[in-house]
């Protein structure tokens, strides 16, 4: 998972990792095994987040490619869907303006 997406997930309280186990236990450790979530779908649940919040935020994919457009007003971004999600809710997140490109 990029750095880009973790630090999008954190901003908007999605989670990065799930827990087999019932919480924490002494000293914040977890009790059971804790790993991460696969980062399409950390992607899908900001983008979820995001577009329930901004409803001018969309990511459509670019037909025949593996890329995705990212759009907020003007500002618009282009890459795979995981960078394309952590740009659009970076930028919503810092109050992007969506008359500025990027």
């Amino acid at each position: 998972m990029t750095d880009l997406l973790l630090n999008a997930a954190r901003r908007l309280g999605v989670a990065t990792d799930v827990s087999a186990g019932p919480g924490k236990g002494p000293a914040g450790l977890s009790i059971w095994a804790r790993w991460p979530r696969h980062p399409h779908d950390v992607a899908q649940d900001v983008l979820n987040q995001l577009t329930r919040a901004e409803q001018d935020a969309t990511v459509i994919p670019l037909g025949g490619t593996p890329l995705w457009r990212a759009r907020h007003g003007e500002w618009t971004h282009i890459g795979r869907f995981e960078d394309a999600v952590a740009q659009l809710a970076l930028h919503v997140s810092e109050g992007g303006n969506p008359t500025d490109r990027h």
